[in-house]
């Protein structure tokens, strides 16, 4: 018997094989599979945002989400970041540049003790 692909249903005949594919999914996972699996779905929806009415959204939902409670998590937030060290907030291209030149460094301190033998 030749192998069924979706190209072989209607759509309405394969959205219900979807619904079923769903309910038996969802049937079978365990408590913890719900969770792991709704976490990753948050996190690709919250974190994922790409552009600026994604991050709109996004918002949004973070707002409607902690409602009265925001403006305190906002401020937590601005107050854990404020902590972070000062090499934490160098730029990637500060923090390459340190690099560089602390190799180069290393470099002529080799070469002149090389140099004294």
């Amino acid at each position: 018997m030749e192998e069924l692909t979706y190209k072989d249903l209607t759509e309405t005949e394969l959205d219900s094989l979807k619904d079923m594919y769903i309910i038996s999914r969802l049937n079978s996972m365990t408590e913890n599979d719900l969770r792991s699996f709704v976490e990753e779905i948050i996190i690709d929806q919250i974190k994922g945002t790409v552009g600026n009415a994604e991050e709109k959204e996004a918002w949004e939902e973070i707002k409607e989400h902690f409602s009265e409670d925001l403006s305190k998590k906002i401020l937590e937030v601005k107050a854990k970041c404020s902590k972070k060290t000062k090499v934490e907030l160098k730029s990637p291209e500060e923090i390459e540049f340190e690099k560089r030149l602390g190799l180069l460094k290393q470099q002529e301190e080799e070469k002149s003790s090389k140099d004294m033998w």
